[in-house]
């Protein structure tokens, strides 16, 4: 039997009731109206009402789709993620809110993916916080239209993610409903429903609903703020941690300028700057850009309006996220460092002196949460190295060494394994910091043991410290089972605390993660702890003293994605914070920043090759695109020389 539907398209005018039962009791109810489409029929209402209203497929899943055929094939692809393949064919309609007068504010978006006969074969609720967040919930409705779901998403700062939702969906000709309950330790903690009687959408009757409910959006956005503000006056509790306002990657942001422009300026400047380069950029329709051959690498986008809307609104996340999120990738048969070098190579000529001018413009500061005072030190260091040591592990060789090694130069490299590489290197290191048998070594930045551990096999007494618990747990570990407890001491300790004398200090690339703000604490630090006539070797990635100055302030995507808080510092930089606030003056530069790009590109190769290992840690696709960028880009970048590490050794001034 055919279940009859509501007239399409439809205006579905009625209220939202929304109850908490507990801690506090409290209801609201508002009247409002819905858009109900089917996403094979784009409404057809003529320019002059769709100045004051329209439904656009670019306010909904995250801007990643232009026209409603495209709306509906993204939500047919989200539910046969789930196991159920459903057809091309599958009417997919669509309850949301429209944009008027510019704003959208849909709180809640819903998608019946109809059976033959008219009933819901899945559903997809698509869920939006006050927070910027969006999030999707896909559902497979019994035949009364009723599913259920665990809660995973923040959306009020008064619930956290504990509970599972009961949906009931009622889709008929006389009447279009919602219905969500959150069900948490057997009990109903609120529910809210949407319920309205559709009626034909027609250019008089939205106008009529724009006359009686004016603004819907804005007054929604405000409604819900309102009584938000009324919850935390009856002092309901109010989680520690407000639901994140960063965009998932995976949802193309859609800042200010972008609503007016639509990713146009990025798509006509990145046009500009890929014209010149050895690269040829692919657009879904067969269109190349780039002066590259046949055999030049191939940058192959797939999803040109989600690319150029992040560009616009961040150029310096925007290709990262872009990446992490699909609308973009490497071409067949190209290495995705290989394609980012030359753009790493000519990074200061890709763009006229007049748009450079501007960049200040769309850069955006470092955010002040990622201070790294001792608090946010701590903060900074535990979201990149507190992820998994298993994930570490899958890619790092057996000595868990998590810097530049450093290769044999009569060999090649490729033939050469890379812990003896990293042994080398840190044994370079402790040689320039004059560590052997009786010498009391500081470490700054334990890692996961590898150096203590060759310090203390010299005969040296190491007191190493982190804070990275996850590192420290295996630091203690790896000690135990060499049998050198007694020479190494593996300390949770930040470096403003350390205390004591040492004849060495050695620091293998944790100056990065100071931040600019403290390197005067950490010189000091080094001074005060070193004992008279020892050295301290400070292991640095580097970049050109100008690319310092001109980057120092703005957020990146590295510092957004991989490592908050962190800053990297020119030599001349270094040399200035060391002169003005310490006596230590450098005394030696060992600089090695092509072994780093080989060294990185072993690390992404073996990162790809254990990656299904990898993912049984919890970790998914969108990490994996992530990391594959991060560690491609930062190859590049040290490939063409915009990069370099250094071992630097720091003594006192005057006679050694």
């Amino acid at each position: 039997m055919t279940v009859s539907l509501p007239p399409l398209p439809a205006l579905v005018v009625g209220r939202v009731r929304h109850t908490r039962f507990r801690p506090l009791r409290h209801s609201f109810t508002n009247r409002h109206y819905q858009w109900l489409v089917d996403l094979d029929q784009e409404p057809d209402l003529g320019t002059g009402i769709q100045r004051f209203s329209e439904l656009r497929a670019e306010d909904h899943l995250g801007g990643r789709a232009s026209t409603l055929a495209e709306l509906k094939a993204l939500v047919l692809h989200d539910v046969r993620a789930t196991g159920l393949d459903l057809p091309d064919s599958t009417r997919v309609l669509l309850l949301a809110h429209a944009r008027v007068l510019g704003h959208v504010f849909d709180p809640l978006s819903v998608y019946w993916c109809l059976g033959p006969d008219g009933r819901p074969a899945a559903a997809v609720l698509e869920v939006r916080n006050t927070y910027a967040g969006r999030h999707t919930y896909v559902l497979i409705p019994d035949p009364n239209g009723s599913a259920e779901v665990d809660k995973s998403f923040l959306v009020s700062p008064f619930n956290d993610t504990n509970g599972r939702y009961a949906v009931r969906l009622h889709l008929t000709p006389d009447r279009v409903a919602v219905a969500i309950r959150l069900d948490r330790d057997g009990a109903p903690l609120l529910s809210a429903t949407v319920m309205g009687r559709p009626t034909p959408l027609t250019t008089r009757s939205l106008a009529r609903v724009l006359l009686r409910h004016p603004l819907m959006p804005q007054r929604v956005s405000t409604q819900i703020r309102v009584h938000g503000v009324y919850l935390w006056l009856r002092r309901l509790p109010v989680l520690r941690e407000k639901p994140s306002s960063a965009p998932d990657p995976r949802i193309a942001p859609s800042g200010r300028h972008t609503r007016f422009t639509r990713g146009l300026v990025a798509r006509n400047l990145v046009h500009l700057l890929v014209r010149p380069l050895p690269v040829r950029l692919r657009l879904p329709d067969g269109t190349e850009w780039g002066a590259g051959g046949v055999n030049a690498p191939v940058l192959q986008v797939d999803r040109p309006a989600d690319l150029f809307r992040r560009l616009e609104t961040h150029p310096k996340i925007g290709l990262g996220e872009a990446f992490m999120a699909g609308d973009w990738q490497a071409g067949p048969e190209t290495d995705l460092a290989d394609l980012l070098e030359p753009f790493a190579a000519r990074v200061e000529r890709l763009l006229p002196r007049p748009v450079l001018a501007l960049r200040g413009i769309v850069e955006r500061a470092i955010p002040h949460h990622h201070r790294n005072t001792p608090d946010g030190a701590r903060a900074n260091i535990a979201a990149h190295y507190d992820l998994s040591n298993d994930l570490f592990a899958g890619f790092l060789d057996e000595t868990m060494t998590y810097s530049s090694a450093l290769f044999e130069g009569s060999r090649p490299w490729e033939t050469q394994d890379l812990a003896t590489a990293q042994r080398r290197k840190i044994d370079a290191a402790l040689d320039a910091a004059n560590v052997r048998a009786g010498t009391r070594m500081l470490e700054i930045g334990t890692g996961w043991g590898e150096l203590a551990l060759r310090a203390a096999a010299r005969g040296a007494s190491v007191t190493t410290i982190t804070l990275s618990r996850e590192q420290q747990a295996l630091a203690r570990q790896r000690v135990l089972e060499a049998g050198l407890a007694d020479r190494v001491d593996v300390q949770l300790r930040d470096y403003r605390e350390v205390t004591g004398r040492f004849d060495a200090v050695v620091s293998i690339e944790m100056i990065e993660a100071v931040g600019e703000e403290f390197w005067p604490a950490y010189v000091e630090t080094i001074e005060r702890v070193l004992a008279p006539g020892g050295s301290a070797v400070v292991q640095s990635i580097l970049m050109d003293h100008d690319r310092f100055l001109a980057t120092r302030k703005s957020f990146g995507w590295i510092q957004k994605h991989i490592f908050p808080g962190g800053i990297i510092p020119s030599l001349e930089a270094l040399e200035e914070v060391a002169t003005r606030h310490t006596s230590l003056r450098v005394k030696g530069i060992r600089t090695f920043g092509a072994h780093y790009a080989h060294t990185l590109r072993r690390w992404r190769q073996t990162f790809t090759d254990n990656w299904p290992q990898i993912a049984t840690h919890g970790f998914d696709d969108v990490f994996r695109r992530e990391w594959e960028f991060y560690l491609a880009y930062c190859e590049a970048g040290f490939a063409t020389g915009y990069l370099d590490v250094a071992q630097i050794t720091f003594g006192r001034s005057g006679p050694s």
